[in-house]
């Protein structure tokens, strides 16, 4: 009896953070059968989950759930690099603002200096 599954490239997030693969299995008992597991496997620290797939319209069902999934994560990437972005922008205009207040402080010490040495001179 076979223990091996054919994978397919379609994927499915888990809410373990992993990905799920479509695979067929290939033992005896359950040969051409189609299910998703965890790509990464329990032993490697993902999820225990598996699915059986019942048919070509559930496979088509949960493939659309993946799309619609990764057009969320893309989404929410494409809005945190917007917010990062912003962030970025913001920093720099502070630095610029903290560069100009050094150049001042930098211009009254050497006054301050000045200062100084004039009146060590009396």
């Amino acid at each position: 009896m076979s223990q091996s599954s054919q994978t397919s490239k379609s994927s499915y997030i888990w809410r373990c953070g992993n990905p799920a693969v479509l695979k067929t299995s290939c033992t005896d008992r359950n040969s051409g059968q189609k299910f998703y597991s965890c790509a990464v496997g329990k032993n490697n620290g993902g999820c225990y989950y598996f699915k059986w797939i019942s048919s070509d319209f559930e496979v088509s069902k949960f493939q659309g759930i993946a799309k619609f999934e990764m057009f969320e994560r893309l989404r929410d990437s494409e809005e945190n690099r917007d917010l990062l972005m912003k962030l970025y922008r913001e920093s720099e205009q502070k630095i610029d603002h903290l560069k100009g207040l050094l150049k001042v402080v930098k211009i009254e010490r050497d006054q301050l200096k000045h200062k100084l040495a004039m009146a060590e001179e009396k």
